[in-house]
């Protein structure tokens, strides 16, 4: 790793941190003012149809302003609309910390939205400084440093709105992300690239009209989101159907989960990418999550859950870098911003559609979303390896 990544490397880490810390605070926090303030709503819209409004509403506008920004960085250089979006994402959390109604929150996640291609635009920075050969290495990097976030963020949230209250997890969640902007724009070293004189059309379709191999990449990456989403709001009651367990077990799980992908990104991967071919990575990947996804609504305890736990993580630590990998191979140089703005959309469609839809089958059959999505996630493995480019078959990972 170069040193003037490293900066770029801890301020997505703090950033995901204080994203991490909104998690287990937000639904309780708008569940408590929708009660005070008592809208006159119809019936079927629900404190929780709102709630969901407002977490899924940072994802709606990510998938809109991803591919934006991510165009904006190919022309105006990465560290500026890096440091741009992380001051946006910082905003946000001090509008977290100010809220005292769920209008107001619903301005924080909207916020969120607009500086959340942070992360796509560090990925081009990353892919910038990086040949074909390691960009899937340097990539598992930076999504171990989210992992990473994503580790410490929850249990912190957790455990500052129970002794400090929520404000205080949006004034230190700010902070952090104000500490990482900074030290990208003071400290952080940036690939140069050639900047895109004449803007092009920028977009989904532009990009793929233009690079047709991006398409089944593309598809491929916001099929295994979509299925992911799909549990979103379902794990923890299916904790609480099935084996009784509550809120620290669910805890537990997702902080094992969250150290299996910073060991897998940080460490395994970049000896894997040595080993064995993309296809064979893309296909081991997604068919270790299906497994793990498949098999968790039907073990009998908290052992078969970490079994299970542990091959989703470990699936999915590896596919989705090497997704990402070849996406960013699949497009020139100049256009990466806009490749991994297109690749954040993808996932945020997941997000938007896969919770409703995981919902509705979970009222069905507790096990049915798990089923679903782990269908998904086996239908993707095996589709895999036919979307990958056929110039690319021949060789190692990268």
């Amino acid at each position: 790793m170069k040193r003037g990544q490293i900066p770029l490397i801890i301020a997505v880490a703090l950033d995901m941190t204080g994203f991490g810390m909104i998690i287990p605070d937000i639904q309780t926090r708008a569940e408590r003012y929708l009660i005070a303030e008592s809208w006159n709503l119809p019936p079927f819209i629900t404190n929780g149809v709102i709630i969901g409004i407002i977490l899924s509403s940072m994802f709606i506008i990510q998938f809109f302003v991803s591919p934006i920004w991510g165009a904006k960085s190919d022309n105006l250089g990465r560290k500026n609309v890096f440091v741009a979006c992380t001051l946006l994402s910082a905003v946000s959390m001090g509008v977290y910390a100010l809220a005292t109604t769920s209008m107001l929150l619903f301005l924080s996640r909207i916020l969120a939205g607009f500086g959340g291609a942070n992360v796509a635009v560090a990925q081009a920075g990353v892919a910038d400084a990086s040949d074909g050969d390691s960009r899937t290495a340097a990539l598992g990097r930076l999504s171990a440093a989210q992992s990473g976030g994503l580790i410490a963020g929850p249990f912190l949230g957790g455990m500052v709105a129970q002794f400090w209250g929520s404000e205080w997890v949006g004034w230190i969640a700010m902070s952090l992300s104000l500490i990482g902007a900074i030290s990208v724009w003071v400290w952080g070293e940036f690939a140069t690239t050639a900047k895109v004189g004449t803007r092009k059309r920028f977009g989904f379709g532009p990009l793929v009209k233009e690079f047709p191999n991006l398409l089944p990449l593309v598809i491929l990456a916001g099929s295994a989101w979509f299925a992911l989403s799909t549990l979103e709001g379902t794990f923890g009651r299916l904790l609480k159907a099935v084996w009784g367990y509550g809120e620290f077990e669910f805890g537990i799980l997702f902080g094992f989960e969250s150290v299996v992908g910073l060991c897998v990104q940080g460490l395994i991967l970049a000896w894997l990418v040595k080993i064995f071919r993309e296809k064979q990575l893309l296909w081991g990947g997604f068919l270790l999550q299906g497994i793990g996804l498949a098999m968790t609504p039907f073990v009998p305890n908290m052992l078969g859950l970490f079994a299970a736990s542990l091959f989703f993580a470990f699936g999915m630590s590896v596919a989705n870098p090497t997704v990402n990998g070849l996406c960013s191979k699949s497009v020139s140089e100049e256009r990466q911003g806009e490749v991994f703005g297109v690749i954040q959309s993808a996932r945020s469609v997941g997000f938007m559609l896969g919770p409703l839809i995981g919902g509705a089958l979970f009222d069905h059959w507790n096990a049915m979303p798990y089923l679903f999505a782990g269908g998904i996630c086996l239908l993707v493995a095996f589709f895999a390896p036919l979307a990958l480019p056929k110039q690319e078959e021949s060789t190692v990972a990268g």
